[in-house]
């Protein structure tokens, strides 16, 4: 892979990375934030459902957005946002203020998402798809896993506020480095094909992607909370927990994005269903902590992100499989169900465990959706790619 190559994947994991840490750091400090701001911790999950929830219904105007003024500036753009709520919440940090900010940045992190998947198509060839879109995506477990281990103890030791001073900071450092280092591709160049339609029954990536991330988000958002109230076990170990199971999935996922590679486009949605099926097993592990210790959790949270990770890189080299002339399009669709996946399940697990008094039932949904998330990316499966699908017209 050339340097060049490697820089648009460093910085657009970085992007992806960076766009997503206000959907993050509520959760994180779900237990300070719940105590310093007067609400409930499912109003803190509240939050972390709009960030997504604004990503969710942006995605798809993103795409378009995208195809006029290019992935470079589309970044860019995302960044400086991102930068700038950042700065206003370490500023006035009432809830109603991480509520704006959550809707803004969300909103614009469909601009990284869409930028950084088309820059990579155009760059990238096809038999280093995966590992690409695997590394790309990376930037946002590792995010995860900052966040996890910096959030709590930072709450303990320091005050929450410098963290989103330190990650606004880094947006727009970030932005600055997307300016000089990603091609700036004509806005023609694209999409090359807006009167190319999108392959049969392509609403299947969103109802799939929809629950793939409604049922592993609570690994992300919940974790702490949950290590800490059902396990007694402290914010600064709690978020150790998290930042491992981060970590190794990192490493999981980049390995899976080898061996995607190598199978080829054909079994990659096969490969993506395993990943799922093996992460509902997981999601059953954390939810028997109480009962079996915390070694059940610590296994299950490592296996279970683990798989999610390599599922969601995969997920991503599936859209320009099946949609390789209109990528920006096909993101769209596909994140905008993924981003309301995200928005209704991380205030609902909150809300069950605050009705319930336990985590248990919010663990019990969480599997099923990852259970229905295997069926519906077999539907994924039977849609013809758009290259065949012209050639056939």
């Amino acid at each position: 892979m050339r340097a060049r190559e490697k820089s648009v994947i460093a910085v657009s994991a970085g992007a992806v990375g960076i766009g997503a840490s206000l959907g993050f750091f509520p959760g994180f400090l779900a237990t300070v934030l719940s105590e310093e701001l007067l609400v409930s911790k499912g109003k803190v999950g509240l939050i972390v459902g709009i960030y997504f929830g604004a990503t969710g219904l942006g995605s798809i105007l993103a795409g378009k957005i995208t195809e006029q003024i290019g992935p470079r500036i589309s970044i860019v753009i995302d960044m400086a946002i991102v930068a700038s709520c950042s700065f206003l919440i370490a500023a006035i940090g009432t809830y109603s203020v991480w509520v704006i900010s959550s809707v803004l940045a969300g909103a614009a992190y469909g601009l990284s998402n869409t930028g950084t998947n088309v820059v990579i198509g155009k760059v990238i060839g096809a038999e280093k798809r995966t590992l690409a879109m695997s590394v790309k995506t990376s930037g946002v477990p590792l995010m995860a896993a900052l966040a996890a281990a910096i959030g709590p103890w930072s709450a303990e030791q320091w005050k929450w506020e410098h963290i989103l001073l330190i990650n606004g900071g880094v947006a727009f450092s970030l932005g600055i480095a997307a300016f000089f280092i990603v091609p700036n591709l004509p806005p023609h160049s694209v999409e090359q094909s807006n009167d190319k339609a999108l392959p049969s029954k392509f609403y299947w990536f969103g109802i799939a992607s929809f629950l793939l991330i409604a049922g592993s988000q609570p690994l992300y958002s919940w974790i702490v909370s949950y290590l800490e109230d059902s396990l007694d076990v402290s914010s600064g170990s709690a978020g150790a927990v998290t930042s491992i199971a981060c970590f190794c999935g990192v490493l999981v996922m980049i390995c899976n994005g080898l061996f995607a590679d190598r199978l080829g486009a054909d079994s990659r949605v096969k490969l993506l269903m395993a990943l799922l099926f093996s992460s509902s097993i997981a999601v059953v592990l954390v939810s028997l902590g109480p009962a079996l210790g915390i070694a059940s959790v610590i296994i299950g949270a490592i296996v279970g992100v683990s798989t999610q990770l390599s599922a969601i890189g995969t997920m991503h080299a599936c859209i320009v499989d099946k949609a390789p002339l209109s990528v920006s399009r096909a993101t769209g669709i596909t994140m905008t169900g993924y981003y309301l996946g995200a928005l209704v399940s991380p205030p609902l697990f909150g809300f069950v465990v605050d009705w319930t008094e336990s985590f248990a039932y919010s663990w019990l949904g969480t599997t099923a959706l990852l259970f229905a998330a295997v069926f519906a990316w077999q539907r994924v499966g039977r849609i013809k790619p758009q290259i065949e699908m012209q050639g056939g017209s």
